[in-house]
């Protein structure tokens, strides 16, 4: 079972300094002119004042932001997708590039909730410490997804229930395309007999992830909420 956000119970909560953040945390930053999203870091905030942030990058390059202007921000916190709009205040350069946005006066919570998983169809690469089943890494297609587990399709044997495999595909979240490597457990596995198939989905596996930072939760969620409304 997948995990979602439920528009429905949109909420405020009391403030930023309760959240409990931690350092290093990611938030994902959208601009409204041009509309482009940034993933980037919480570096600290003072209450009442001002958020630090690390600066966004485009191919490795600072993208600047201008003072003044609105964008919207986006992070994980818990079971919560938390979101608010803001303003650059400014651009500190030293020792090293870095923004302050307005302190926000209200922020918003998408709670996350039970749903079904999204159909997808993303190559992915497994590997896999167990020296046993072939050469590894193996291909593999991940047909569904969700923020906890997948299901994988793939011409080789992947292993067995309960060996450890990591997880290795592109995923576009919020504008942004990264490549996450997802340490993972097999909990289910099936044979697919089905001729019209052929080998390429031969071995169906259902894994579970683990150990997943908050970054790599937020991605997810937000390609599962992203891809349920299309």
């Amino acid at each position: 079972v997948a995990e979602k956000l439920d528009d429905s119970q949109d909420r405020p909560v009391a403030s930023f300094a309760n959240l409990g953040l931690s350092i290093g945390a990611a938030v994902t930053l959208e601009t409204i002119s041009p509309a482009r999203k940034y993933q980037v870091n919480l570096i600290g905030f003072v209450e009442n004042r001002s958020i630090l942030i690390s600066s966004p990058l485009r191919e490795g390059k600072e993208v600047l932001l201008d003072k003044d202007s609105t964008v919207a921000v986006r992070l994980l916190v818990g079971k919560q997708v938390c979101a608010f709009e803001t303003r650059v205040a400014y651009r500190s350069i030293q020792p090293y590039s870095y923004y302050h946005l307005v302190y926000p006066e209200e922020i918003t919570a998408l709670q996350i909730r039970n749903s079904e998983r999204v159909t997808t169809n993303i190559e992915a690469e497994i590997d896999s410490d167990f020296d046993i089943f072939g050469e590894w890494p193996k291909p593999a297609y991940i047909d569904n997804l969700s923020k906890t587990g997948a299901r994988m399709s793939s011409p080789q044997s992947l292993g067995e229930k309960g060996h450890e495999l990591l997880v290795s595909f592109e995923l576009s979240a919020s504008g942004v395309t990264k490549r996450i490597c997802l340490p993972s457990i097999i909990r289910n596995i099936e044979l697919n007999t089905d001729e019209e198939v052929g080998e390429e989905g031969r071995y169906i596996v259902g894994i579970q992830f683990v150990n997943l930072t908050d970054e790599y939760v937020l991605t997810l969620s937000s390609y599962i909420y992203e891809n349920e409304r299309r």
